[in-house]
C-alpha cells in the first residue's frame, strides 16, 4: 500500500527532484519547472478515505520563491511522509487554494476534509501548462505513481475500502469513464479537474459527503 510513499519518503526537503527521474529530466527539453519541489502526493495518502486523481501540481510564479524557503522545503519533506492534512493558508497558500477550489465540488467545508481527502500526482513535477505526455512513460516517478495505484489503490477502491475518484488524464491512469466495483470512480470532468453534471457525480458527491462526515 505505502509503496508510493516509499519510493518518496528519502527524498531531501530542498531536492527539485526525484533522484531516479535526473537521467530523464536532464536528457530531455521540457517544461518542467525544476526550480520547483516535487509533489507526487498531498495530504493523508496512507489513511485518507477518498482519493483524488490528478495529472501534475499546479504552477504559481510564488512557488520558486517557496521552493528556496527553509518553511517551504520543511512542508514538502512532511508531506511526502503521506501522512499530514491538506495545507493551511500558512502552510502553502497556493496549494491551499487549489486544493479548496476543487474539493469545492463536493459540497463539503475544506476544514472537514482536510485530514480526510488526498491527491495523487502522475507526474510531480510543476509546469505552467503540461505538454510533457511523453514523459508520463520516461519518468520512473511517473511510473512509480501508475504501478502503485494499478496495483494497490485501484484494487481497494473496488474492494469499497476507499472512495478513488479519477480527475484528470483516465486514459493515463489506465481508466475509463463508469464506476467500476464499488468505489472507483470516473465521472465526466474538465481540464481543470471540475466534475460535469450528472447523475454520476451526484452519486459521487452523496458518497464523499459520507465519508467524510463519517
Amino acid at each position: 500500500m505505502n509503496s508510493l510513499i516509499e519510493f518518496w519518503r528519502d527524498v531531501p526537503g530542498d531536492a527539485t527532484w526525484h533522484p531516479a527521474d535526473y537521467d530523464v529530466l536532464h536528457r530531455v527539453n521540457h517544461g518542467f519547472q525544476l526550480d520547483c519541489l516535487p509533489g507526487p502526493f498531498n495530504g493523508r495518502l496512507k489513511t485518507a478515505p477518498i482519493v483524488l486523481l490528478a495529472l501534475s501540481p499546479g504552477y504559481l510564479p510564488s512557488d520558486s520563491v517557496y521552493a528556496a524557503s527553509a518553511e517551504g522545503q520543511d512542508y514538502y519533506a512532511r508531506s511526502r511522509n503521506g501522512d499530514c492534512d491538506l495545507p493551511s493558508a500558512a502552510e502553502h497558500e497556493g496549494s491551499q487554494g487549489w486544493s479548496k477550489r476543487i474539493i469545492k465540488q463536493f459540497g463539503v467545508d475544506y476544514d472537514d476534509a482536510r485530514s480526510k481527502i488526498a491527491f495523487v500526482n502522475m507526474g510531480a513535477y510543476k509546469s505552467k501548462n503540461f505538454n510533457d505526455w511523453p514523459m508520463l512513460s520516461a519518468l520512473p516517478s511517473c511510473r512509480a505513481a501508475l504501478s502503485w495505484a494499478q496495483s494497490d489503490l485501484f484494487p481497494q477502491a473496488e474492494a469499497g475500502d476507499r472512495i478513488v475518484i479519477c480527475l484528470r488524464s483516465a486514459k493515463y491512469w489506465g481508466l475509463h469513464e463508469g464506476v467500476f466495483g464499488e468505489s472507483l470512480f470516473v465521472p465526466k470532468f474538465t481540464r481543470g479537474g471540475i466534475m460535469c453534471h450528472g447523475p454520476l457525480r451526484d452519486h459521487i458527491v452523496d458518497r464523499v459527503r459520507g465519508a467524510i462526515a463519517a
